[in-house]
């Protein structure tokens, strides 16, 4: 039962359908050009320029008009803006502008960074796929020369179930990484703002990947790099004109008014007068001047902020960068033989096998061994790709090509 069933079973690989292949560089210039989420932030900038256009109007004119049984009147009337409120506005709007457009380029790196981070994973998912698949075709090779051996009464028939079982064990997690490999690819195409009918194998050798840095040097770069620190100091530059604006708004406008007043009796009446007149508001309520302290506060705020994202920025890259060289040793640590040995361990242990000195839990004990070594190679080694990544996001550089 075992041969009529099984064995079938482990002849049928299934097989991978997947589209053309994507370089690292194509997939983040797909990424900036056609990613949903960015193109929407994109108008953002647009808005705001629109923003600056609409506050260049001028304040509208009124015309009046009065009739009565004896006369009629009408007149035209126009608030002079004092204290350049236009102006301040203008100002405004433009600085809100130019903030708009460093939080577009914030936005942007935010992304690539987050792209980047899921072409590695996909990378990741497709090599733990190919140890799977390593794996799972060397315990079948193993169960069909066990099939063999328990023929010629070498082995029993139940270390021929047992090899079986675990060929079968692992022909289900290939089936599970083949899931997480798929999903993988799904989120490169969304981030492509491409469906998922046509998935993307992604190119690069990560093994490439290495950088030696200072640390100082890092600091150094991120204070004049990063984007999030030219907010900062862009919001204390709106609190100011903000400021600035809500003291131009407390002065008062002028009204002036013209207007031409005649009886309804003929083209050329007796009686017919022409009045103009100025208008100033009483402001009492200029005495208030909490809009005022409130304005100047908030620009107090911004300065702590600026100071504070300074030292976030600060911290952020020291923390990236112990990451980083913590990821660098681990690397070099599985490179200094630790992958070789255990190979070594498991060829080692199946040729005993073979000669009948062992057993088959021991075999399948070093190849499990074996599978977690490669894993977690694989899984150091797209930490270590993914820490470089958030080390040079933190100092606001970008240099990544694999």
């Amino acid at each position: 039962m075992v041969e009529a069933v099984l064995i079938p079973t482990f002849a049928q690989m299934p097989e991978i359908k997947l589209g053309q292949s994507i370089s690292f560089e194509e997939y983040l210039n797909r990424v900036g050009k056609k990613n949903l989420s960015y193109l929407a932030e994109k108008l953002n900038v647009s808005i705001a320029d629109a923003e600056v256009i609409a506050r260049k109007i001028f304040p509208d004119p009124e015309l009046e008009f009065e009739a009565g049984n004896e006369t009629f009147s009408l007149g035209v009337s126009y608030s002079l803006e004092m204290g350049n409120k236009r102006g301040a506005r203008i100002k405004l709007a433009r600085t809100q502008a130019e903030l708009e457009k460093l939080f577009l380029q914030q936005g942007f790196q935010d992304l690539r960074a987050e792209a980047a981070d899921l072409f590695l994973e996909a990378i990741l998912q497709r090599e733990l796929l190919e140890v799977q698949k390593s794996s799972y075709e060397y315990m079948y090779q193993l169960s069909q020369s066990d099939s063999l051996r328990y023929v010629s009464g070498e082995i029993t028939e139940n270390d021929v179930r047992q090899s079986k079982l675990e060929a079968v064990t692992l022909l289900n997690t290939v089936y599970s990484q083949e899931a997480a490999y798929h999903s993988a690819l799904v989120l490169l195409n969304k981030h492509m703002g491409m469906s998922a009918d046509t998935l993307h194998i992604p190119l690069g050798n990560w093994e490439e990947l290495s950088r030696d840095f200072a640390l100082s040097d890092l600091v150094k770069a991120g204070l004049d790099n990063r984007i999030d620190l030219l907010v900062a100091q862009k919001s204390t530059e709106v609190t100011t004109r903000e400021y600035k604006l809500t003291r131009a708004e407390r002065r008062p406008d002028i009204g002036v008014s013209v207007s031409y007043e005649r009886n309804w009796n003929g083209f050329l009446p007796p009686s017919r007068s022409a009045t103009a007149g100025v208008s100033v508001p009483l402001t009492f309520s200029n005495i208030n001047k909490g809009a005022v302290k409130a304005a100047k506060f908030r620009i107090a705020q911004s300065e702590i902020m600026e100071r504070d994202m300074e030292l976030q920025i600060q911290t952020e890259i020291t923390q990236a960068w112990f990451n980083y060289e913590a990821e660098k040793k681990k690397i070099a640590q599985y490179k200094a033989g630790v992958l070789e040995d255990s190979q070594k361990v498991l060829d080692g242990m199946v040729y005993k096998y073979k000669r009948g000195e062992t057993s088959i839990l021991d075999v399948l004990v070093a190849q499990r061994t074996y599978n977690e070594v490669q894993q977690e190679y694989l899984e150091t080694m797209k930490g270590y790709a993914a820490s470089l990544v958030a080390l040079e996001s933190a100092c606001g550089i970008w240099d990544i090509c694999f």
